[in-house]
């Protein structure tokens, strides 16, 4: 009783803090100096010379030094999404993210810095359903440009940045096929929070009104910056070509990066 009474209380003070979660703090400490210098803003960096400190798996590392040299890895489009349907997406979100501390209903945490994940998962046919068919099909079509045939399958959820709950998403590479990031609010709502993505030899930043979207291979290496004053909801999808999607990647002898399902 003493150990469930100790545990309600710190979840209580997790609550009412302006902080975020302290795992937050932890991945911040556990990333290198000029890593943590682009997340807070400053992206006067060699993309070459970041893509080498990114600490990513051997298997990562390799996508993404060979993401960063294609300039057909990411695409950026304005107007993808409805002012409605950013509507509709963000009221979604706040109905299924009750708890401060855990941005969910559950314990969820995000499999890049397992701290927490400030997320409301989509089901395809809920996604279809809040877009409709034609808001459906324009916001695959980004994907489906750089995967060159349309998602056979996809899983989506939205996301909350702010201050106190998720400020920022390291960098990282995907496990689908082609990754869609859509701004719902306006980048006049936030200062911070952009996402990043090495690609096209540059550090590329995606546009920040409300409806836009960036769609990048799963190769790129991508991050989202740190949030320092209001809220940032975004719609996160995950395009794959299979249906049977699950990657597993592995780096041959001779250096090659494998996907095992392929």
């Amino acid at each position: 009783m003493l150990v469930l009474a100790s545990t309600l209380a710190a979840a209580a003070a997790l609550q009412a803090s302006t902080q975020p979660h302290p795992l937050f703090a932890l991945s911040q400490s556990n990333t290198p100096k000029p890593v943590n210098r682009v997340l807070g803003g400053d992206f006067d960096v060699n993309p070459k010379e970041l893509v080498n400190m990114l600490p990513l798996q051997p298997s990562d590392r390799k996508r993404a030094k060979e993401a960063l040299a294609r300039d057909d890895f990411v695409v950026t489009l304005d107007n993808v999404v409805t002012e409605e349907h950013c509507d509709r997406l963000i009221t979604f979100a706040k109905w299924a993210m009750p708890s401060t501390v855990t941005g969910a209903a559950s314990n969820e945490v995000d499999s890049v810095d397992g701290a927490p994940a400030h997320q409301a998962n989509l089901p395809k046919a809920a996604l279809k359903e809040l877009l409709g068919s034609e808001g459906y099909a324009r916001l695959l079509a980004p994907a489906s440009q750089i995967l060159g045939v349309m998602p056979r399958a996809v899983s989506a959820f939205v996301r909350k940045y702010s201050t106190t709950s998720r400020p920022r998403l390291p960098f990282h590479c995907d496990g689908c096929d082609a990754s869609i990031s859509v701004n719902l609010v306006d980048g006049s709502e936030y200062d911070g929070g952009d996402l990043v993505m090495l690609s096209d030899n540059a550090l590329l930043t995606a546009p920040r009104q409300a409806g836009s979207a960036a769609a990048h291979s799963a190769d790129v290496a991508h991050a989202v910056t740190d949030l320092t004053r209001g809220v940032r909801w975004s719609l996160v999808v995950f395009a794959h070509k299979r249906r049977n999607w699950r990657r597993q990647f592995s780096v041959q002898a001779d250096g090659r990066v494998v996907d095992k399902r392929r």
